[in-house]
């Protein structure tokens, strides 16, 4: 049987490691998996904060204390760095000259509730739908074409992965291979919306647990988007969080914007608690007006629904 004593030793042991991987990733040091770490930091500290409070209550009052100095300056660190990612969200005085309304899910290969899935958006249907994992949904395509007459993308089952499907004609655009896996992953279509032309730029990114394939898909994320002029909206599934370094890189080489706030998508039963993995910026005279998650439908991701402004250019 285990007495405080010994649980006040594990706690310790617990908090210690935490510790450790909290200064990995506050000091960006090379790490296998240090982006994956790095987009659970605030999971990670407030882990650590309810260890420590533990601690406190076992009786190791001053072990406890100090291990919460660590954890409270990673959890400020934290949103320090999130506050220098939104320091160019400025909106403009004038009111957007348009709007519309945009979908982005990973609706999850093999999902079991598709149909459902399908009708919640047709049920109000926006604009424009990303979608990922597009296998997930093919049986109900063709439902979706009798609302979204233009759509690229998963031509071919073998290599599908990320579509697009608008109710503006699309001017041009097209889907790439994302090497090294060879799967389409990487979408663009210019549209206009009232007249006014907006680039949509979907893109789903590998799980970060190899950070070279990462970095690699990001060199060529970033070479897109500086070969792309005026008004953009960029989303899709980053599996990673906008204070990791390979996305606060991508927001700040491409002056991308982030929306209002940065709804939690994953895990699913997390709920508001989860991580912001799917993600949405705007560059130029976009902005994202509001933006928020939904139903997952039996997705293992939750959607983001925004609505998008286009500006009048200055």
């Amino acid at each position: 049987m285990w007495g405080k004593a010994e649980f006040r030793g594990g706690l310790l042991v617990l908090l210690g490691a935490l510790i450790v991987a909290l200064a990995v990733v506050v000091s960006g040091r090379y790490l296998p998996g240090l982006i994956l770490l790095q987009s659970l930091r605030f999971h990670m500290v407030a882990a650590g904060i309810v260890l420590a409070l533990a601690l406190i209550a076992l009786g190791g009052r001053w072990r406890g204390a100090l291990t919460l100095v660590p954890l409270l300056a990673a959890g400020l660190h934290g949103y320090w760095l999130v506050g220098e990612l939104y320091t160019n969200r400025t909106m403009p005085d004038e009111a957007p000259v348009s709007q519309f309304r945009f979908l982005s899910f990973n609706v999850l290969s093999g999902n079991p509730r598709a149909s459902e899935l399908v009708d919640a958006v047709l049920a109000d249907p926006p604009e424009i739908v990303l979608v990922m994992e597009t296998p997930g949904i093919e049986p109900h395509l063709n439902r979706l074409a009798e609302i979204y007459p233009y759509r690229l993308g998963c031509e071919r089952t073998e290599s599908c992965d990320i579509s697009l499907y608008s109710q503006l004609p699309i001017e041009e655009g097209g889907v790439q291979l994302f090497r090294p896996f060879n799967r389409e992953r990487l979408v663009t279509a210019r549209v206009r919306v009232n007249g006014l032309p907006v680039t949509i730029v979907g893109t789903h990114l590998t799980k970060p647990y190899d950070d070279h394939v990462v970095w690699q898909e990001m060199a060529i994320l970033r070479r897109l988007l500086a070969n792309i002029e005026g008004p953009l909206v960029l989303s899709g599934d980053f599996n990673s969080a906008i204070w990791t370094q390979s996305v606060g890189m991508l927001m700040q080489e491409g002056q991308l914007v982030p929306g209002p706030s940065t709804p939690a998508t994953w895990p699913v039963r997390l709920g508001p608690f989860g991580v912001p993995i799917d993600n949405m910026f705007t560059r130029d005279n976009a902005r994202i007006l509001t933006l928020e998650s939904g139903d997952s439908h039996g997705s293992n991701h939750r959607p983001l629904w925004a609505t998008i402004g286009l500006y009048a250019a200055e």
